[in-house]
């Protein structure tokens, strides 16, 4: 599937591929419906987290990271 990205056609399974190497145990995709990123991550418990760039959700990913797990 190809998304659009700051003006040009990206290769969204291949960022995704990425996405996933820099953040172990998630999972990413791009909603072709929503034109979103998206990652489904364990951490305490299931979260979703969303941006609209590859790179704000590695940064959300990561912020989501930092916090204490659900029921710590």
């Amino acid at each position: 599937m190809r998304a659009v990205l700051h003006g040009r056609e990206v290769d969204a399974p291949a960022l995704c591929r990425e996405i996933e190497r820099r953040c172990p145990g998630v999972m990413a995709w791009f909603g072709a419906h929503t034109l979103r990123w998206w990652a489904l991550m364990w951490w305490g418990s299931w979260r979703l987290v969303e941006a609209s760039t590859p790179k704000e959700l590695v940064t959300a990913i990561e912020s989501a990271r930092s916090r204490r797990p659900a029921g710590w």
